[in-house]
């Protein structure tokens, strides 16, 4: 993308999230695939966005776009920047209309989360579609994803991770973490286990970490098996040899969200303090300006061969 490309924008898209309890049953109903959630599950669910105080996530991804719109302009491209999220409003599939209908002829689409795993990326597809189906206008959307191991997002995790080590006693154990998928992904050759491990690697390899360990949390409540090992699990093998000294840095999310502050800041806290692990958390990108600038270099990247996706069926 150039500064040349006229009828040229960026959609930044997102998972998204309910604003109060009022949307919470309409919201879940969206994420269950348009299966209504029982009320056990609304009152579970209001509870855990009470006890965060209700989710940051639009606030920051509303953040984002602007300062994305923001530094592409000061870099010579000045193009319309849209927010979508594939959960709630404001959807993926609304947004590319009214960008067609405001002239736009094409769209970069870019997830927040730098993951090209199927398991990601197949909602934002299936959104694309239909929002292209909905245009009275013809539009492109290329989606461009696969940014785990962009420099700027490694360094800001290189750098959160270094300055809270500071704080920390030496000797600490680093956990980074990432969100767990069923083990069935992994068969169907979802490549995000991989991916995750490869980010890991690069963040523990940049900060010179020299105790450390990834690790999966926020497994569904399900029959089905998932990807492990959780993070409890490794809390309390690392406790068994004497280090209770340990933080965590959820490197497979990118801003403040329910799996952070809840998954992480309520449970796996509970759950550590209970066996007397002091519960220490890296701060989250969430609009930083290194993850800005991250965003932007996807933007003007050339565009990418079309995705391989060996797992299409596996949705």
């Amino acid at each position: 993308m150039s500064g040349t490309d006229e009828g040229t924008g960026v959609l930044l898209m997102g998972y998204g999230s309910p604003a109060n309890a009022a949307d919470l049953p309409e919201y879940l109903a969206e994420v269950l695939g348009g299966h209504r959630p029982s009320e056990e599950m609304v009152r579970e669910y209001e509870r855990r966005y009470d006890l965060i105080g209700w989710s940051p996530q639009m606030r920051i991804l509303r953040s984002l776009r602007a300062k994305l719109e923001a530094r592409l302009a000061r870099e010579g491209r000045p193009v319309p920047v849209y927010l979508g999220t594939k959960h709630w409003t404001p959807h993926i599939a609304d947004e590319i209309p009214k960008a067609a209908e405001a002239g736009v002829s094409r769209l970069v689409a870019v997830p927040v989360s730098p993951y090209a795993s199927t398991w990601i990326l197949q909602p934002y597809e299936r959104a694309i579609a239909e929002g292209r189906r909905r245009s009275t206008r013809p539009i492109e959307v290329e989606l461009r994803s696969g940014w785990h191991l962009n420099p700027a997002w490694l360094g800001y995790w290189k750098e959160a991770i270094t300055h809270a080590l500071g704080a920390a006693p030496p000797g600490t154990v680093v956990l980074l973490s990432a969100h767990s998928l069923p083990e069935r992904m992994r068969r169907l050759g979802d490549p995000y286990p991989e991916l995750v491990q490869a980010t890991a690697r690069s963040v523990a390899e940049l900060a010179g970490l020299a105790r450390w360990e990834f690790t999966f949390q926020s497994a569904g409540n399900t029959t089905e098996p998932w990807l492990g090992p959780d993070v409890t699990e490794r809390i309390v093998a690392w406790k068994d040899r004497g280090q209770t000294d340990q933080l965590i840095a959820p490197i497979g999310f990118v801003f403040e969200h329910l799996e952070v502050l809840y998954d992480l800041d309520t449970v796996v806290r509970a759950f550590s303090e209970e066996r007397g692990v002091a519960y220490r958390r890296v701060p989250m990108p969430n609009d930083d300006d290194r993850l800005v600038a991250a965003l932007a270099q996807v933007v003007a990247a050339p565009p990418a061969p079309p995705r391989s996706d060996p797992a299409a069926t596996g949705g």
